[in-house]
């Protein structure tokens, strides 16, 4: 299901775009955060923006966002955890 929401922006931003660009950008934009932060799975992202996951990997990419996040501390144990196999 789909909803839209209204959001207001300076005029110096909405010039900057056609009022279709400024849409899509601005989903994109909110999809990756939320992948960025853990709340939404890079399959839903790309489910969303209606990309293939490898498209999507592609534009995380582009935008530096990591296709996994792990810890330091998790990053060790699971380099321990396949050493030890």
């Amino acid at each position: 299901m789909l909803k839209a929401i209204k959001i207001e922006l300076p005029e110096e931003i909405t010039q900057l775009f056609e009022e279709k660009e400024l849409e899509s950008s601005l989903k994109r934009w909110a999809v990756l955060e939320l992948v960025k932060e853990g709340k939404l799975s890079s399959g839903k992202g790309a489910e969303i923006l209606g990309m293939t996951r490898w498209e999507f990997m592609e534009l995380m990419s582009s935008y530096d966002i990591p296709m996994a996040n792990f810890t330091r501390e998790e990053l060790r144990r699971q380099v321990k955890e396949k050493e030890g196999k």
